[in-house]
């Protein structure tokens, strides 16, 4: 059993993969969080429990319940299992065991992978408490788990002396803050300023009153229409003026502008996939041939029940199909010898009319088959 009285912070790492425990590949990301934390990037930060289990439920779950409840760990960091693959559940796992989540971490982490690549919307990452142990789920990846450890870093230390009841730490740590805030000249100016106008004006709250807050806003609720029209009789009216499109920047249309032809000039498709006809549901389809992005197809015959043609983003939708099936929903059924050509594909998902087709835009009122 760890001491809870260390000022040490012990962390145990837990990789989550299938393949890893089994020895057919090497555990990168938990070596790598490992390194970090022994170098320093947690102050007092030491790994005192490091394993590997495969992507199973309930050997997660067995790991996180005997490291927080038997061994007393401070910080809990699991790494892989967080994707979109049926056999990604470490975040079931976890929040299984938890008995609160800490959206701030899990905030913290999702919003410094997205500044460095979109695809972090895929992770399902899950952060929380179970008694006294903060749990950290992390990408598989070793790039990805090191930016995500990165993120939440700095709080670690607070939050386990928090979660420990380290009560001289914690204020210790809540001084320290504040006298860097009293330090420093853009906070005094903005604290002054807000001060200074705390009493002036309607307003009915006095936000010094911390105990005395209105327990309902002191505002009366109005509808809609009577919040537009208080604006438009406080709104000054702009007058209309002609100018050249060159000096419009900057400027609202005094009415709509209609183009003379739509653009593109054939319904087209919004994703790479498959052009198909939706009443053929899902199943096989005869790939018939391609439908690319600036390229005029020329004369295609009407495309038939059972057949599909490999379409592009942007590329001008096959007579005959009614909707677009991404590629992401197919899977490959035959190809060619050499590689090159598809014959035969399968729609894994049953699609719907219209779906991922962009249709011609038009200055008069359309229907999408015209």
């Amino acid at each position: 059993m760890i001491s809870n009285k260390s000022t040490k912070i012990n962390f145990g790492i837990l990789t989550v993969s299938d393949s890893c425990s089994q020895g057919t590949a090497e555990d990168r990301s938990g070596t790598n969080l490992a390194a970090l934390i022994i170098k320093g990037l947690i102050p007092n930060g030491k790994v005192v429990l490091q394993n590997c289990v495969p992507d199973e439920k309930d050997c997660i779950k067995r790991i996180l319940e005997e490291w927080t409840d038997r061994e007393g760990v401070d910080v809990i960091l699991t790494t892989g299992g967080t994707g979109f693959s049926s056999r990604d559940v470490t975040p079931e796992a976890t929040k299984e065991v938890i008995h609160r989540e800490t959206s701030g971490l899990t905030f913290a982490m999702f919003k410094k992978s997205l500044d460095i690549t979109p695809l972090a919307m895929l992770s399902r990452a899950t952060t929380g408490i179970r008694y006294s142990t903060l749990i950290i789920n992390l990408p598989g990846s070793v790039k990805g788990s090191q930016e995500c450890l990165e993120s939440v870093a700095i709080s670690l230390s607070h939050a386990v002396a928090v979660l420990r009841d380290r009560i001289a730490e914690v204020k210790s740590t809540h001084t320290l803050i504040q006298s860097n805030m009293g330090n420093c000249p853009s906070h005094r100016q903005k604290h002054s300023h807000q001060e200074h106008h705390h009493y002036h004006g309607n307003s009915k709250v006095d936000p010094t009153q911390v105990a005395r807050r209105a327990r309902e806003s002191p505002y009366p609720l109005i509808d809609v229409a009577t919040a537009q029209m208080t604006v438009l009789e406080h709104a000054e009216v702009l007058g209309t003026e002609m100018v050249d499109f060159t000096e419009a920047l900057g400027r609202v249309l005094a009415e709509d502008v209609f183009a003379k032809d739509p653009l593109p000039p054939f319904p087209a498709s919004i994703k790479d996939g498959y052009a198909v006809l939706a009443s053929d549901g899902a199943g096989k389809r005869q790939v018939l041939g391609s439908s690319i992005a600036g390229v005029n197809p020329g004369d295609q015959s009407v495309l038939q029940p059972g057949q599909c043609v490999r379409i592009n983003t942007g590329a001008p939708v096959p007579a005959g199909a009614d909707c677009v099936v991404q590629v992401e929903d197919t899977r490959l059924i035959r190809e060619a010898d050499d590689g090159k050509t598809e014959l035969e594909i399968e729609i894994l998902l049953p699609p719907k009319v219209g779906q991922d087709i962009r249709y011609m835009l038009c200055s008069v009122e359309c229907s999408p088959s015209e």
